[in-house]
Formats: structure tokens, C-alpha cells, sequence
């Protein structure tokens, strides 16, 4: 909206000027998604609590009985922040703007429907449906990006969007069209790692803090020619726009993180963590750096390899590897405290996230 104004009036009012600088807006956007988590979120789980929607848990995780009546689906609150100051401060000529908010609605709507089966049967949708939902989400995304992105410039060159580059290293390569099979695996992996993350207070609040501060930083970048043309990186034409709805989400997180620390007052829920993680999926996309998102959102990664691992060895070997899967309650079976887990894993996430920045770099 306020872009808008600086489009009608700069001519007439030209302090507006600065309305066209998006290390501003971002700023702003970040600030305002803040104060309205701050605002609404205590409201929120006053409402969760006089309608006793809560979560229920896991049998399995006994440890957790005393979270039981905890209100869940923070997600939307964190999804209202992001949209109103997205739509006070973003730019929605912008295709790539336009592509990543859309992904975000889409997948924090597949996620409300499953909370809400859930608060009212006690059991969500199947995986099935859950997968058949996000599978054709992401179908749509892919398509759409064919259709209205544009490829990107390197070391003056153009390239289409099948081009992958590496990390330490000033080579791309061409992966036809199996790129688009990884762009599908790419969103649909994330989405489910940060869900899968999500089971202690704070933990996938915490960990994506870091990890969206880093795609932030390489989202700037990748938008300005300057910087990618010095450090070899691939220039995107138009997408620092992004860095608003990005800091407009490190915002919310921060702003959320206030209410689901330990002891959480509230879980974000599938509504949350589901588009949050295809989120920084489609966006390590857009920006060419894919294979950097497995660096800085090392923690999601390995907390779903921790899942696969498990499943395959119980059902190939009948043996389990882990005492629990994902490996946060792995580490609680072990003995560890929920605090000492959570916040071991954020330090592993922030260094993670410096490693991926100083990989810029090192090429």
C-alpha cells in the first residue's frame, strides 16, 4: 500500500521517495509483523482457550502430559502478521513477490485444514489427503513458475532456470528437466521438515529465525547487480522485493518466539510450520541458491533424515535406530531437558547460517 503512495505522489510529495528503498520497507515490514504478533497473540489464545481448542498429545510422549490444553494454530496469527504487513509494504506488481506470498496462503490454508479436522475429531486428514493437497499446491507453484519467471543473469550471461549453482564454486549446471523434480522435492521436503520439526517449545520458532535471516541476506543479494556481479552469484532482476515478506516473517517469528518459548502459551501448529517451510523452500528457488537451503536449514533437514532413517530401518530390519523419531525425542529419551535441546539446536542453526553466508565467498 505505502508503495503505491510513493508510485501516485512522489512527484507532488517527495519525501515519498524513500518509500522506494526496500532495505526500508523491509525494515518496516519486519517492525509492524513484530507489534501485531505482540498485539494480537495474547488475544488469540484467550479465544483457543474459552473455545478449549487445544493440542492434543501424543500418547508416545509422556514427558509432555503437562502441555496438554495448550492452545495450537498460532500459525494464523503469525499468517496475519505476514499478510497485513506484506500488503502495507509490498509491492504486488512484482511476479516474484506475488509467487512467494501466493505459496504462503496456499499452504497455510492446506495446513488450517488440517488443524481444524484435528481440534474437532482429535485426529487430522490422512497423509494421503495431506500429501495430495500440498502435492498439487506445489504442482501449481512449479507451473506458474515455467510460466511467469524468468531465467537470471551470471558473469553477464543469461540462463534459463534449469541452471543450478553450487556453493564454493563459480559453475552451473544444467539439469534439464529433472531441475523442475528437485523444485518439487525442494517445497515439498521443506514444508514437511519444518513440521516435522516442530514438537519442542520454541525449537522450529528458534531454528527458522536464523535460517530465514540467512535466505533474507542471500534474497538482497540475489536482487542487486552490484553485489552478485562481486561475489559470482547468480542476479535475479526484481526479487529483492521478497526481503519484505521475509523480514515481514523474521518478524513474526520473533514476535511468536516471545509466546512459545519454554513453557509454550501457544503452538503454531500445521498452519505455521507448514507454509513457513515451503516458504524458505520455493524461495531458495527463485533465488538459485538450492543446495545452500540444505546448509542453512541444516537442522530441518536432518530432523527429517532422522524420520526416514527410522521408518526404513524399522520396517526393512524390524529395528529401530533411534529410541524415538524425529531426533529432538531421541534426545529427550536420552535424558536430556526439553530447554537444553532447544537451544542447542538454535546454536547448531545459527552457525549453520553463518557458514552459508560465508560461503558467498569462498568460491
Amino acid at each position: 500500500m505505502f508503495y503505491y503512495f510513493y508510485d501516485l505522489f512522489v512527484n507532488s510529495l517527495g519525501f515519498l521517495n524513500i518509500l522506494q528503498y526496500i532495505t526500508l520497507r523491509s525494515a518496516l515490514a519486519g517492525i509492524s509483523s513484530f507489534f501485531i504478533i505482540i498485539f494480537f497473540t495474547p488475544k488469540f489464545i484467550n479465544y483457543m482457550n474459552k473455545k478449549n481448542f487445544s493440542e492434543n498429545i501424543s500418547s508416545y510422549l509422556t514427558q509432555h502430559e503437562g502441555k496438554k490444553g495448550t492452545p495450537n494454530m498460532g500459525g494464523i496469527v503469525i499468517g496475519f502478521s505476514i499478510l497485513i504487513s506484506s500488503i502495507l509494504y509490498g509491492n504486488f506488481e512484482n511476479k516474484n513477490f506475488l509467487l512467494v506470498l501466493g505459496a504462503y496462503i496456499l499452504f497455510a490454508f492446506s495446513g488450517f485444514i488440517d488443524d481444524l479436522i484435528k481440534l474437532r475429531k482429535g485426529k487430522g486428514l490422512s497423509i494421503s489427503k495431506k500429501i495430495f493437497m500440498q502435492i498439487s499446491i506445489t504442482l501449481f507453484l512449479i507451473l506458474f513458475f515455467i510460466l511467469k519467471i524468468e531465467g537470471f543473469s551470471y558473469s553477464d550471461s543469461f540462463f534459463s532456470n534449469t541452471f543450478i549453482s553450487l556453493p564454493f564454486t563459480k559453475e552451473l549446471f544444467d539439469l534439464g528437466l529433472f531441475y523442475y523434480v528437485l523444485c518439487f522435492l525442494i517445497i515439498l521436503g521443506s514444508a514437511n521438515a519444518v513440521n516435522l520439526t516442530d514438537g519442542l517449545d520454541g525449537l522450529a520458532t528458534g531454528s527458522l529465525l536464523s535460517t530465514v535471516g540467512a535466505i533474507f541476506l542471500l534474497t538482497y543479494i540475489a536482487g542487486n547487480s552490484i553485489y552478485t556481479n562481486y561475489l559470482y552469484l547468480p542476479y535475479i532482476k526484481d526479487v529483492a522485493e521478497i526481503s519484505i515478506l521475509l523480514s515481514a516473517i523474521l518478524g513474526s517469528l520473533l514476535g511468536f518466539l516471545w509466546f512459545n518459548s519454554n513453557p509454550a502459551q501457544i503452538f503454531m501448529g500445521d498452519v505455521g510450520s507448514i507454509p513457513l517451510g515451503a516458504t524458505i523452500g520455493l524461495v531458495s528457488i527463485i533465488i538459485k541458491q538450492e543446495v545452500l537451503l540444505l546448509i542453512s536449514g541444516g537442522i530441518f533437514v536432518i530432523e527429517a533424515l532422522s524420520v526416514i532413517i527410522q521408518i526404513i530401518s524399522f520396517r526393512l530390519y524390524n529395528t529401530r535406530i533411534l529410541k524415538m523419531a524425529p531426533l529432538h525425542h531421541h534426545f529427550e529419551k536420552m535424558g536430556y531437558s526439553e530447554s537444553k535441546i532447544v537451544i542447542r539446536f538454535w546454536i547448531i542453526s545459527i552457525i549453520l547460517a553463518l557458514i552459508t553466508i560465508a560461503s558467498l565467498k569462498i568460491r
